[in-house]
């Protein structure tokens, strides 16, 4: 037996011959045919399966989950505080839409809000010629009188609530002919619910099932610190917090269902409750937006963690906002840090110097590879040389002019002072050796990805440094003439530190799959390597 995975609410409407009160005068009236009555049944609500614009597919066994995906959007706080924001679709009760029974083509959706006893919703008859015919407004837990209709004539029927106790009184604009027909966005009551449906009664008494859609984007805020290493990271105050922008006007097409007229644009506030830990999940909340596909929703609060100090929380133009969908926004509040003793932990950067800052730097991928450096570089070409990312992943062959003697000592400081030419941004530095020395030998390593091949295109590996930093394996640029090599296979990290064993030598971190070699061991300044810098 198929399992239904609607929460069926249903309203019997029992027949009556109401025929003088409820035939429209409109001259169309199919009176040779008779009068049919139609008990409307409405089976519950439902959202679009996706975050996406596109329909989740529908396959033999029920939903492609496949097709349904994850927004995400990295947004940097400073250079070692990162905000993920990541947009997901909500997967409660997924299920086939029920309106398939009605010879409409089969959608993927998600089971809505609950039915609640006292909500009221309209039902509109307009004729196949686009006129008004009737109407008659219901309640959910009530008895109510059949919509009469004439028989054999096909109708558009028009369904809508807001999901309140109370409908406005019909307006003109409702019964105007079906093409312009309208009703208005009721920010006090955002969740505007809706169905059209194409009928013909072909029987005495006839049963109209109904599913309404939410039109409105619904979205569940999640704001999690995962910094979780170390002690005292419990969400402990969030203030202010809103989503934007939303808007608090519009008008409805009662034809189409698509909202216009969005003009007055405001902030959606979002209450959360009091927080208890690393975890806050806020009350749902319906946003009157359509992004059109484009990262233009913003989250702001201001978010207190441990006994720090409060943190004004910006994800700004970080995820879609797309309209009948039902969504949780997870805010991920990461710190980039590590142990470089057995009781110091510092800060880094999250990412590799060059690399993009909008790219998620926990996950690998091509965009956060970063640039490579000879020891002693800078980024502005004034020392040595560097190759920036894109560059390095444009071109994986020799490079003209690659410098193949660099006989400096002091570009880059082992000792208490920033370098001159280190390229880390201000109040950060390249690590000494005693720091990476420390960073490995007091965090777990975690080796990321199944594919460490050395390929000019493999962007898949790294390791996790402890739970709260990501080296990606960008491998290196040869020391003899600047060509790439072991890219997905190794990943090759400077120290600020020289070898004084080895005359043109500094110290360097090197890892591939399973295995980590660094133990004060020296590499020739003129390889390109990447650089991850700490805070001073």
């Amino acid at each position: 037996m198929k399992k239904q995975l609607y929460i069926i609410t249903s309203i019997t409407v029992f027949s009556a011959l109401f025929f003088n009160s409820c035939r429209s005068t409109d001259t169309e009236n199919n009176i040779s045919n008779g009068v049919s009555s139609v008990n409307i049944n409405l089976l519950g609500t439902e959202f679009s399966s996706s975050s996406s614009s596109a329909q989740a597919s529908l396959n033999k066994g029920g939903i492609d989950f496949s097709t349904i995906t994850t927004q995400k959007h990295s947004v940097m706080v400073n250079p070692s505080n990162v905000i993920i924001a990541e947009l997901s679709s909500s997967l409660d009760g997924v299920g086939t839409s029920a309106n398939a029974s009605l010879n409409m083509r089969p959608v993927a959706a998600v089971s809505g809000n609950p039915l609640t006893s006292g909500m009221k919703f309209r039902v509109i008859a307009y004729r196949s010629n686009g006129n008004y015919h009737t109407h008659q407004d219901y309640t959910v837990g009530q008895t109510a009188v059949p919509m009469m209709l004439d028989n054999g004539a096909g109708y558009n029927i028009v369904v809508y609530s807001y999901g309140t106790a109370s409908l406005p009184a019909i307006s003109s604009g409702e019964q105007n002919n079906i093409s312009s027909a309208s009703v208005n966005y009721d920010d006090a009551n955002r969740d505007f619910m809706y169905q059209k449906i194409s009928y013909t009664p072909v029987n005495d008494n006839n049963t109209l099932n109904i599913t309404l859609r939410h039109k409105v984007a619904q979205i569940t805020t999640i704001l999690q610190n995962n910094t979780t290493q170390y002690p005292g990271n419990n969400i402990t105050s969030i203030s202010n917090a809103t989503i934007s922008q939303h808007y608090s006007n519009g008008s409805f097409s009662l034809n189409t269902g698509s909202m216009s007229g969005r003009t007055a644009s405001t902030n959606a506030i979002i209450t959360f409750p009091t927080p208890s830990g690393t975890s806050v999940t806020a009350s749902p909340i319906f946003i009157n937006n359509d992004t059109g596909g484009n990262l233009l929703g913003t989250f702001s609060a201001q978010v207190q963690v441990g006994s720090g100090s409060v943190q004004n929380i910006l994800a700004q133009n970080a995820f879609r906002i797309t309209p009948e969908t039902k969504s949780n926004l997870t805010i991920n509040l990461r710190t980039c840090r590590a142990k470089v003793s057995a009781t110091v932990t510092k800060d880094f950067m999250c990412h590799n110097v060059g690399a993009d800052q909008s790219s998620d730097p926990f996950t690998p991928a091509a965009a956060i590879h970063g640039n490579k450096y000879q020891w002693g570089s800078n980024s502005n070409g004034t020392a040595i040389f560097y190759i920036s990312q894109s560059d390095d992943q444009n071109n994986s062959g020799s490079i003209t002019n690659w410098n193949t003697v660099n006989t400096t000592t002091t570009n880059w400081s082992d000792g208490a002072t920033k370098g001159t030419y280190d390229p880390c941004p201000t109040g950060y530095r390249v690590p000494t050796k005693d720091q990476i020395d420390g960073l490995i030998n007091n965090n777990t390593i975690t080796y990321i990805g199944s594919n460490w091949t050395s390929t000019s295109t493999n962007y898949s590996a790294g390791i996790k440094v402890g739970n709260d930093l990501f080296l990606p394996a960008a491998g290196r640029r040869s020391n003899t003439d600047g060509a790439l090599s072991e890219r997905g296979s190794a990943g090759r990290y400077w120290t600020s530190s020289i070898d004084p064993n080895y005359t043109y030598g500094a110290i360097g971190l090197l890892f591939s799959n399973g295995s980590i070699s660094y133990n004060g061991f020296g590499y020739a300044r003129t390889n390109g390597f990447s650089v991850r810098c700490i805070a001073q």
